[in-house]
Parts: structure tokens; C-alpha cells; sequence
């Protein structure tokens, strides 16, 4: 049935609503903390002496943690308070940001990621499970393109926050004020009324864990995620091996390009299915690799973010959806459960993969600029697998 206006017209359904800003606020507060972070943590792990391998192994420790408690939460998700369970996975996000500020050695660090990873891999998955409840079902690919814009907006100013922070007073202060807007943004959820709907009960089994239905979505966004999370952990360390001044803006420009490119192909998405916008959106991903292991100044580094904004950051909101929609309401909590572990997964391999490509190319390159150069192009293997993954989908719809 058709809801209908007051003069008689079919009512017309919109993203917009209370909840929805304020998830969207709180998004933006929780990302400017994560980008401050993600983008420190390398040049702080490094400053404290590790080589490229350690580097990449402590940046992924949270991936390792957030996949453990994925089996135990996912089930918790569509059993219990979503609102309530978000706040807590918030408040040990808080804590281990405060910790980072304290840390003063590589073991410390390693444990205090590992707690991070906790709260990541509860916080992802509820807030966007929660959104998606108050969106209609035809505006599921833009609301959650939309909505992950906030995260664009923290992108914009986060990276450039951290690193001057680090350059102005140290690292410390950079992860405690980062420590202080997660709780801006538990602040928010706080005022959220969670809507009425059916309660699963909390049964440890593998349907309740995870939705069956988004496993394909989640083994693609892994694949991405690979090759994404070494961008996240190696680039601004390429950037000063290749001397290159003003690293942060590479983050700046790339997410005002998303603010464009987010929810265009969103658009694209609810017009002509997510699954062709995606094919766009991978092959400009690894364009941006491409291009990556060529550069040497500023001018090509920003050429790169403009091209890779249409990859992983455009991306990964369509194959979200594509996931949610896969199931029913009531069992949403495990389908966005399900694809933040594909996710996590490639979080975690991606950065191990990428140190360890790094250290073993050096001595045969004879350089480490170059080897960091060549990394960049292993990367394409895993958006090949993707995109022929993501050809299946469209073959598929079509015959449909």
C-alpha cells in the first residue's frame, strides 16, 4: 500500500529525518577521531623505530580483535538494544584513543590496538544497521551514500588536524582530542529514539552471526579493503620517503572529491542498480594505484586522490547496501554484521600483506622508494578478483 499525502498524492518517501542527522553528526565525530588516528599511527609506530613489516602488523592488530567479537555480536545485534550496544562499543573507543596518548613502546601500542578493535567491530556494523531502520527501502543506496558522507566531511579535516597536531605538540594531544570526540558523538546517540521492531532472541548460531545472503558482498569489500588499508597505513610514509611537503592534503582533497563522488554514484546506484555504478568505481580504484607508483610530487599525489575518491571511499557504501537489502529488517544486524567482517578481514590482511611485500622487494630493488612504488601495483591483483566478482553480480541481475 501507497501512503498518501493529505490532498490525495502519493507520498513522497525521503532519507531526511531526526535520526538520521543525528547519526549522520555522530558518524562525522567518530570518523574525525578515527582519521586522526589511522593517520598518526603509522608515523608514530615508525617514529618509535619499527620497520615496515612491525608497522603494518600493529596498524591491522584491531582487524584481528574486531573478527573475534564479530561471532559474539552479530547475534546481539538483532536481539538486543542497538542504541545501547552502540554506546558502549563507542565508550571503549574512547578509552583505547586516551590509551594511544599514554603509550610509550610497541607492545603497549600492539595491546592497546588490539582493544581498539573491540570497539571498531561493534561500532561499524550497529550504527550502519541502525541508520539503515530509518531509511525507505528505495533510498537504501543513496541514504547510506549520504550518511557515509559525514565520514567524508571528518576526512576533509582529520588527516591535516592529526598531523599537525603531531608537528605542533606531539602525539599525545592529537589522540586525546581525538579520545574527546567520540564522546561528542556518544553524545548524540544518546538523544536517539531506536525504533519498534522484532527482537530475535540471542542464539549462538552461524544464521544470527552472519547473513548468508551478504557473503559475496563481504568477500569484495575484503578484497577492496586490502588493497585500500595499505593507502591508509603506507601513504603518508611514501610520502616522505618521496619528499613530498604537505602529505595531509592528499586526505583533504580526497575527501572533498567523495563529497561529490559519494553521493553521485549513490544516485546512479537506486537509478541504474549498484551493481554497474560499482564496475566504474573499481576500475577508477585501480587507476589510482596505477598512478600511485609514479608519483614524485605533490601535483601527481593530488591527481591520484581526485581519481581514487571514486574507489573504496565511493564503493564500499553501495556494497553496504547491497548487503542490507539482501535480508529483512529484523535480520539487518547480521547482514552489515556480515560484510564489516569481509571488511575487517582486508583490514587486517592488507597492511601485513603490504609491509611484507615492502621489506622482501627492497634488497631487490635496491631502493626503498621503489619497492614502496611496486607495492602499490601488487595491490591491483585483489580489485582484478573484485571486478570479476562484481562482473558475476551484473551477469546475473541481468538474466534476472
Amino acid at each position: 500500500m501507497v501512503d498518501k499525502s493529505q490532498d490525495g498524492e502519493p507520498k513522497k518517501e525521503t532519507i531526511w529525518s531526526f535520526p538520521f542527522v543525528a547519526l549522520m553528526c555522530t558518524n562525522f565525530f567518530q570518523s574525525m577521531a578515527a582519521f586522526m588516528c589511522n593517520t598518526t599511527l603509522p608515523v608514530y609506530i615508525d617514529h618509535l623505530g619499527a620497520t615496515a613489516d612491525i608497522v603494518g602488523t600493529v596498524v591491522s592488530a584491531f582487524a584481528l580483535t574486531a573478527l573475534l567479537i564479530r561471532p559474539f555480536a552479530g547475534p546481539a545485534f538483532d536481539s538486543f538494544s542497538k542504541k545501547r550496544l552502540l554506546i558502549i562499543a563507542q565508550a571503549i573507543i574512547t578509552i583505547s584513543l586516551f590509551l594511544y596518548g599514554v603509550a610509550d613502546s610497541i607492545p603497549f601500542l600492539f595491546c592497546v590496538r588490539l582493544l581498539h578493535g573491540i570497539g571498531i567491530g561493534c561500532s561499524g556494523p550497529l550504527a550502519m544497521s541502525l541508520v539503515s531502520e530509518f531509511l525507505p527501502i528505495s533510498k537504501i543506496a543513496s541514504g547510506i551514500s549520504i550518511y557515509a558522507l559525514a565520514q567524508s566531511f571528518a576526512q576533509v579535516i582529520g588527516p591535516a588536524v592529526g598531523l599537525w597536531l603531531v608537528d605542533a605538540v606531539g602525539f599525545s594531544p592529537a589522540y586525546f582530542l581525538s579520545s574527546a570526540f567520540v564522546l561528542v558523538a556518544m553524545v548524540g546517540v544518546f538523544f536517539l529514539k531506536e525504533p519498534v521492531r522484532e527482537r530475535l532472541p540471542y542464539q549462538f548460531k552461524l544464521n544470527r552471526m552472519f547473513a548468508r545472503e551478504a557473503v559475496s558482498k563481504a568477500f569484495v569489500l575484503a578484497l577492496l579493503a586490502i588493497s585500500f588499508s595499505c593507502t591508509a597505513s603506507y601513504l603518508v610514509l611514501y610520502g616522505y620517503l618521496r619528499g613530498i611537503e604537505n602529505i595531509g592534503l592528499y586526505f583533504t582533497v580526497y575527501a572533498i572529491c567523495l563529497i561529490v563522488t559519494r553521493p553521485l554514484f549513490g544516485t546512479l546506484a537506486d537509478r541504474w542498480g549498484a551493481e554497474r555504478v560499482l564496475l566504474i568505481g573499481v576500475v577508477c580504484f585501480a587507476a589510482s594505484y596505477v598512478l600511485l607508483s609514479t608519483v614524485e610530487d605533490f601535483a601527481r599525489l593530488i591527481v591520484v586522490a581526485v581519481v581514487g575518491s571514486a574507489g573504496f571511499g565511493a564503493c564500499a557504501p553501495l556494497i553496504q547496501s547491497l548487503a542490507l537489502s539482501s535480508v529483512p529488517v529484523e535480520r539487518r544486524g547480521a547482514a552489515s554484521n556480515t560484510s564489516f567482517t569481509g571488511m575487517d578481514c582486508g583490514m587486517l590482511l592488507g597492511p601485513v600483506i603490504g609491509g611484507n611485500v615492502i621489506v622482501a622487494l627492497e634488497p631487490i630493488t635496491g631502493s626503498l622508494v621503489q619497492s614502496y612504488a611496486t607495492m602499490w601495483l601488487v595491490m591491483l591483483v585483489p580489485l582484478a578478483i573484485a571486478t570479476i566478482v562484481i562482473i558475476y553480480w551484473n551477469v546475473k541481475r541481468a538474466r534476472e
